[in-house]
């Protein structure tokens, strides 16, 4: 080979080796982004249990996001980005803001007070499962008995945890459960919601079409504003709001939700939404271990069975998502 072709080729090589560890490099910041989220969103169960144990539940969600709501719309003006809404878009965003927000956020307080946040954290595992089987009737995608299997097995799963959990020490644990699995389904309904939402703007106008944080913020607003007449009722005045419980509550502002959201929405433009999907199941497990660390709630190997049945159940849904993908 000629000295300069050579000496060409191993420059080209080097660059391509360099360019790799570069992306690999980014990737592993990516992960550790998408870890910290996932260890974010885990330590919102005990901390959700800790204030909703002596606090209005609904009361602590008009505070949370009554700083969430300017950050975002404070982010989106710094970034630049329009804040005005179509007028079609604003029924599917309201809609999309009950039950993301108001309901989920209802149903997440009012579930860690009455059972073990290690318990309501692996029921919320159950979510990609509720989602698929949704969307093979909202988005007209395949039912299989594969997705059936998998919905059995995640109901089993949150079977296991109510029946057999050793937190007995608590106000009402299948209630508790129960409520945390009716917010499963109402952000399950949310998402698939917006995955219609998302797809209908962007085969209609995909210029002008609101970017995903113009969203989160829009349906964080319409939510919250269903949420403070709620809050009137439980007379949040005639409670102590200590400085633990305000550091509690920008915890779950600014940390899980702001923080998560973005480290979560870097990680699905850097690695693709499937990859970064996977890392969720890690949620329930740092959920129970937080819980089991900071609320010295009790561990069984019933969680594990409960654990790996939701999982099994959310492997076969998306396995049978992928191979129809794969066909079409």
């Amino acid at each position: 080979m000629d000295p300069d072709q050579q000496s060409k080729t191993d420059l080209q090589r080097l660059r391509t080796e360099t360019e790799t560890i570069g992306v690999e490099g980014r990737n592993w910041v990516v992960y550790s982004q998408l870890l910290l989220t996932m260890f974010l969103w885990g330590l919102a169960w005990p901390v959700g249990r800790l204030l909703a144990t002596n606090l209005p539940p609904v009361s602590i969600a008009v505070l949370r996001y009554a700083i969430v709501v300017p950050v975002l719309f404070g982010i989106l003006k710094v970034k630049r980005q329009p804040l005005r809404l179509e007028r079609k878009c604003i029924l599917n965003l309201v809609v999309m803001g009950l039950f993301s927000t108001t309901l989920y956020q209802i149903f997440f307080l009012y579930g860690v007070r009455y059972a073990a946040a290690s318990d309501d954290s692996l029921v919320i595992g159950i979510g990609p499962v509720l989602i698929a089987i949704m969307a093979s009737f909202v988005l007209n995608e395949r039912l299989t008995k594969t997705k059936g299997l998998g919905f059995i097995s995640g109901l089993a799963g949150i079977g296991v945890i109510s029946l057999l959990s050793p937190n007995n020490d608590v106000l009402n644990r299948p209630l508790g459960i129960g409520l945390v699995f009716g917010g499963a389904i109402a952000y399950a309904i949310y998402t698939v919601t917006l995955r219609r939402f998302v797809a209908s703007n962007r085969a209609d106008n995909p210029v002008s079409a609101p970017s995903s944080l113009a969203i989160l913020a829009w349906i964080s607003l319409f939510g919250w504003l269903f949420l403070i007449p709620l809050s009137l009722l439980e007379a949040p005045w005639t409670y102590s709001w200590s400085p633990l419980s305000w550091l509690g509550i920008l915890y779950l502002a600014l940390l899980s939700t702001v923080v998560g959201y973005f480290f979560y929405v870097v990680g699905v433009s850097k690695i693709g939404a499937g990859r970064a999907a996977i890392f969720g199941n890690l949620v329930p497990v740092f959920g129970v271990i937080t819980s089991v660390l900071l609320l010295r709630e009790n561990l069984s190997p019933w969680h594990g069975v409960s654990f790996l049945l939701i999982l099994t159940g959310v492997v076969l849904v998306n396995r049978q998502r992928k191979k129809t993908s794969e066909t079409r």
